[in-house]
């Protein structure tokens, strides 16, 4: 494998640059500081096992690649100062998780240049403060090892499966019984991306999630156990692509950031294993659009730190470049589709859902929307508030403004905040609809006791992304407000909006006569400990009650 993608760094040129980025940033990372017991939170090491990670894989890569001495010394300090920590944090297991995957990738990469004593300081870490702490730590199994749920699973089955390869000789039995529990677990988590591809937890959790479940999948090949890879990955590869919008930004439901996120290397293992050409295009063709004319990294630290992992994963050039369907559609907790007028830069793209609050880091944002067109995204999501808030994965969760329908591209109904079904408001799938595209979502499930039925329809015009929003109201129990977050300037004439970003112009349009003019509601939350929110807006208005509703909006870039 080293003598392969060496030879393809010579051969390919993004393979080259690939590695050009690798290089400059394990050496800046030489003079960067080894990770250190610190918990500022109070809950967390997980930016310490982060830290770790990062290094070891890049400069362990860049050792394999280079031979340069420096490198392999800098991974070797940073196996010691893991190894040295008096524990990895195990209340908080995604900390162990994390510092296991990295010192059994570092003690895996330089095991031939490792004094026995080091392999043995090494190992004696993963026994002691990985794969012993689960049963030192818990009194039953911990519930993301009982079944999988979360991306927790996927990162602790992954990163306690290195280590328990690592230490097979040391530790048969230990051994043996972990690596039994994280193969059925890893096998379990396949079902995360059912039925169609999605991820219930958001792309930020996708990446997160599916790197590490790619890692567990991808080291097994080289263990006894080889596990099968899931066929529905494939089509998760083409979810979290279709995620993203022209502008780069994702659609970050579900405590997830609006980040451009680089492609990572577990998007590359994806296309490569099913030998998608669509997707390796496209993946091939953002990596270098991201990296071009600098050498300097600038994905987010989740994405950055497995950014080596390219070198080993990256598909061949195509000598063609086929693009993903400019429609898609994903079924499942948090049903979601996604159309778009094209793949540049100024295309116009929806992407809307159905889904539940219910879900692992589920908001209460059932028919909730973004949209981008010209280059400028439009109408936004909020994103997650401070996981360390009282009560944010509790029982208190609902009370935080950004995590209600009030903060979302949703309706409000009688000013109450929606509920949270077992089960996610379902979308169908897009059809033709004279011009337009057009998925509706039944929300009644998580408007119960708000309305008799709520239904919310999309049309998008595929030439020119014109978008028509209606909603279908029986036996609404109060006013019914209908609002989206912007970052645009806001000048209101009649039933028109005027939205202004970057220079270009987006007209928003009231087609119904159901009464309420437009207005700017608040997003300022009730807690000052809160995200305050500022640059961002709320337009919308509110209709009073009947027993009919039927509200129609449409909006188009200006040409």
């Amino acid at each position: 494998m080293e003598r392969k993608v060496k030879e393809r760094i010579k051969s390919d040129p993004l393979m080259e640059t690939i590695h050009g980025v690798l290089i400059e940033r394990a050496t800046e990372m030489l003079d960067e500081r080894s990770c250190q017991y610190l918990i500022p939170d109070g809950r967390r090491l997980l930016g310490e096992s982060r830290r770790a990670l990062r290094h070891i894989l890049y400069c362990g890569m860049a050792w394999r690649t280079t031979g340069d001495p420096r490198f392999r010394e800098r991974a070797i300090r940073e196996l010691d100062a893991a190894a040295s920590l008096k524990d990895w944090n195990p209340s908080h297991f995604l900390d162990t998780a994390e510092m296991a995957a990295a010192v059994s990738l570092g003690y895996d990469w330089l095991f031939p240049t490792l004094t026995a004593e080091q392999r043995h300081r090494y190992e004696d870490a993963l026994i002691q403060k990985s794969l012993k702490a689960v049963p030192l730590k818990y009194r039953k199994t911990p519930w993301w090892f009982r079944e999988a749920k979360s991306n927790w699973s996927q990162v602790c089955a992954a990163g306690l499966s290195l280590a328990a390869d690592a230490v097979k000789e040391r530790e048969p039995e230990l051994s043996a019984r972990i690596l039994a529990d994280t193969s059925r677990l890893l096998k379990d988590c396949g079902k995360l991306y059912l039925p169609h591809g999605g991820y219930p937890e958001g792309p930020g959790y996708w990446h997160y999630g599916t790197n590490y479940h790619i890692l567990g999948l991808a080291a097994s090949r080289t263990m006894a156990h080889q596990l099968p890879v899931p066929p529905i990955l494939e089509r998760s590869g083409d979810f979290i692509l279709q995620l993203n919008g022209p502008t780069g930004l994702n659609f970050n439901f579900a405590d997830g950031h609006a980040s451009k996120k680089m492609p990572t290397p577990a998007q590359s293992w994806i296309a490569g294993s099913f030998q998608n050409d669509h997707q390796a295009a496209l993946i091939r063709r953002q990596l270098a659009g991201r990296l071009r004319g600098s050498s300097k990294l600038s994905a987010p630290p989740r994405t950055g730190s497995y950014f080596p992992l390219h070198l080993l994963w990256l598909p061949a050039p195509l000598k063609e470049d086929p693009a993903p369907a400019l429609t898609d559609f994903f079924d499942g907790e948090q049903a979601l589709a996604m159309a778009r007028t094209g793949w540049g830069s100024d295309d116009a793209w929806l992407a809307i859902k159905g889904g539940t609050g219910a879900v692992s880091h589920g908001h209460l944002d059932a028919g909730s929307f973004v949209y981008e067109a010209g280059g400028v995204r439009w109408f936004y999501d909020l994103g997650p508030d401070n996981y360390n808030l009282p009560g944010y994965f509790h029982g208190d969760r609902w009370q935080y403004f950004r995590l209600q329908n009030h903060s979302h591209n949703t309706l409000v109904i009688d000013n109450q905040r929606q509920k949270a079904p077992a089960h996610g408001c379902p979308l169908t799938p897009w059809k033709n609809d004279e011009g337009f595209v057009t998925t509706s979502g039944d929300l009644s499930s998580a408007y119960a006791g708000q309305a008799k039925q709520v239904i919310r329809s999309a049309h998008f015009h595929p030439s020119d992304g014109m978008v028509v929003l209606k909603d279908e109201i029986d036996a609404a129990t109060g006013p019914v407000r209908w609002g989206v977050v912007t970052a645009a300037e806001i000048e209101i004439k009649g039933r028109s909006v005027i939205l202004t970003n970057r220079g270009r112009k987006l007209t928003l349009k009231r087609l119904d006569q159901e009464g309420g003019a437009w207005q700017e509601f608040s997003l300022k939350p009730p807690k000052a400990e809160e995200n305050q929110n500022s640059g961002r807006k709320m337009i919308g208005f509110r209709v009073p009650q009947r027993d009919t509703l039927s509200l129609e909006v449409s909006w188009r870039l200006q040409k």
